[in-house]
């Protein structure tokens, strides 16, 4: 069969957007609007060399399996599945049901379930289409979810491919093992002979687009500062413990994401190494990159724990638009976007943060990880380990801490960093050799920061400011004026003992390409320094050096070594204990690379001399 790694050439992506009732009822009476589907194959992939950590046996024809398995998914000719498909957009799944063969069986103690004869439905999960699987008593055991759906109208073929499978209550129940409840047990490819009315409507456009069309579409922002691109990061729904490096504390962890449109504008989602007619611009390979991060607030600090590398994306479903264009190499106007924590965890996407430049979200694959010999394709994909969040399950044992994992889309000329990020508050919880991390709490659109200080707080004592570094032509129309780069600075001020005072300073660079690789605090001269503190996240399992400490005059001096400067999406970790008390003066940060300006800084809560306490209105 055919299993589709990455894109799909000479295909008309199927896709949903948001109708209004009244609409809806005229699609359902249209005949032509309904397709069906019957008979075909696929791929139902399980992780069973990790999967065995939670102990859960993964049985294939009676063997016993101990690393990933992938076999085939036969979809009988015993049934159809309805589509419903106004103007050739795919709103959802209808009705009826498809006969499914596999040869594998689940094993947990004494507990036995087989996958063996399944039946699958139409679903609906977090807004988006999801298929159900039961078996022959009606026992619901798996869900697929962030399915990439596409139509080869030429072949009369459905793809539903990169779909995470996903554990039900009901199936782990019956198995006795409730960690398993929503937890990805592997991805699922299938291929459906579909059915195309005749006299359907192809033409792509949505019946309900509120005023928009697509003549002259797509609109990109070089051409029109009007265009505004604004993508919005709406959900995480899956944080997904994904195998543990063989002889280390280390394990590897990976979301799931949906995303959503908010901008006139259209996004670009061109794979790397490919190029689209109708976009002209250089280098042509733009599309969004998902990165995320693992925190823990706990001892009056929080710190970064672990980060991914970048996942490049490759294909969007474009799923309740407001219109839909038809390609799934742009982001229209309302449309979402899914993808699947399996996906998420895919060697072939997954690069380091380093061939991004964050605050245009450009990307240049020529010299890249992919193309290290400049070939002009992909000679290079990540290792299981590389490129990925991986964190020491010992530091997810604090008591009475709190954690957390967030993921941020990087979207070219995206106007708003801060609603293309967001964040749960997990629980991570050890389950034999492996981990879960739900109950999630709620989905929080915005930087993780403010869970440990407020975002510009007025408290004497603590202080969370944020620092925007001008475009180098400023007056240029958008996109040519947009920031350099956004960083956050927060600090708390503990008076840990009469007369000794504690500074926790938190620093993230979310966007500044050009890094920071020296901190200066104000620090009296008269004042004494009783010690000091620096931590930083490792970065594909290397831990770089700690920043050396000087004082000079009267600046405490942070100085990175070569291989730690504070690069994009990163949270450093600086402190000082000083008997001198708080007051109100500029931190200083000096990039790392050449540029203007040459230093930033932000007027916040640092050590002062006794008066200050008072004549800058700090008080205890």
């Amino acid at each position: 069969m055919r299993v589709y790694k990455v894109c799909f050439a000479a295909v008309i992506l199927i896709t949903a957007f948001s109708v209004s009732a009244s609409t809806f009822n005229q699609l359902i009476e249209d005949p032509t609007a309904v397709w069906s589907t019957w008979g075909g194959e696929g791929t139902l992939e399980l992780n069973a060399e990790y999967l065995g950590d939670f102990g859960l046996e993964v049985i294939v024809d009676g063997e016993l399996k101990s690393v990933r398995v992938s076999e085939d998914l036969i979809i009988q000719n015993l049934g159809s599945l309805s589509l419903l498909v106004p103007q050739g957009n795919f709103e959802s799944f209808k009705d009826g049901q498809l006969s499914l063969t596999t040869n594998v069986v689940l094993r947990h103690g004494h507990r036995v379930v087989s996958l063996e004869q399944l039946v699958a439905t139409g679903a609906k999960f977090d807004r988006n289409a999801a298929i159900h699987l039961a078996d022959g008593q009606g026992r619901h055991l798996l869900t697929l979810t962030h399915l990439h759906v596409l139509a080869e109208q030429d072949e009369q073929i459905l793809t539903i491919h990169n779909a995470d499978v996903r554990a039900t209550p009901q199936l782990a129940e019956l198995l006795d093992l409730p960690v398993l409840v929503d937890v990805p047990l592997g991805m699922a490819w299938i291929d459906l002979n579909l059915h195309i009315p005749p006299g359907a409507d192809l033409s792509g456009k949505s019946p309900d687009s509120r005023g928009l069309s697509c003549t002259g579409r797509p609109f990109w922002p070089q051409d029109d500062p009007t265009h505004i691109v604004d993508v919005g990061l709406i959900n995480i729904g899956t944080v997904a413990y994904q195998n543990r490096q063989p002889g280390t504390n280390r394990i590897k962890v990976a979301p799931s994401a949906t995303l959503k449109s908010f901008g006139f504008g259209d996004a670009v989602w061109i794979p790397k190494f490919q190029s689209r007619l109708f976009y002209s611009f250089s280098p042509q390979d733009q599309h969004p990159f998902l990165v995320w991060n693992m925190y823990r607030i706990a001892d009056g600090r929080i710190q970064q724990l672990g980060s991914s590398g970048v996942k490049h994306a490759f294909l969007t479903i474009n799923s309740n638009c407001t219109i839909d264009c038809g390609s799934g190499n742009v982001l229209w106007p309302g449309c979402e976007d899914v993808y699947s924590s399996g996906t998420n965890n895919s060697n072939f996407n997954q690069g380091p943060r380093e061939d991004v430049l964050p605050a245009e979200g450009l990307f240049f694959s020529a010299g890249s990880f992919f193309d290290p010999d400049r070939t002009g394709d992909q000679t290079n994909d990540s290792t299981t380990w590389q490129n990925r969040l991986m964190v020491d399950e010992n530091e997810l044992q604090t008591p009475d801490a709190t954690y957390f994992l967030d993921s941020w889309y990087v979207v070219q000329y995206d106007i708003d960093i801060w609603n293309s990020m967001g964040f749960h508050e997990i629980n991570p919880s050890p389950s034999g050799n492996g981990w879960s991390f739900g109950p999630l709490g709620p989905f929080t659109e915005g930087p993780v920061l403010d869970q440990w200080i407020e975002f510009g707080s007025m408290s004497p004592l603590q202080a969370h400011e944020s620092i925007v570094v001008a475009s180098e032509t400023p007056d240029a129309p958008y996109p040519g004026n947009m920031p350099q780069g956004h960083l956050r600075v927060l600090v708390d001020a503990i008076e840990t003992s009469p007369g000794v005072w504690r500074y926790n300073y938190a620093i993230q660079n979310f966007d500044f390409t050009r890094a920071i690789n020296q901190l200066r605090i104000p620090l009296p001269d008269s004042a004494q320094l009783f010690d000091t503190f620096f931590y930083s996240p490792e970065v594909d399992g290397v831990v770089g050096d700690d920043w050396t400490v000087s004082r000079d005059n009267d600046q405490l001096v942070f100085d990175a070594p070569a291989n730690n400067h504070l690069r994009w999406f990163s949270l450093y970790n600086f402190e000082i204990e000083t008997n001198a008390v708080p007051g109100s003066d500029e931190v200083r940060l000096i990039p790392a690379q050449a540029g203007f300006p040459s230093e930033l800084s932000v007027e916040i809560i640092v050590p002062g001399l006794a008066e200050d306490i008072f004549s800058d209105g700090f008080e205890t």
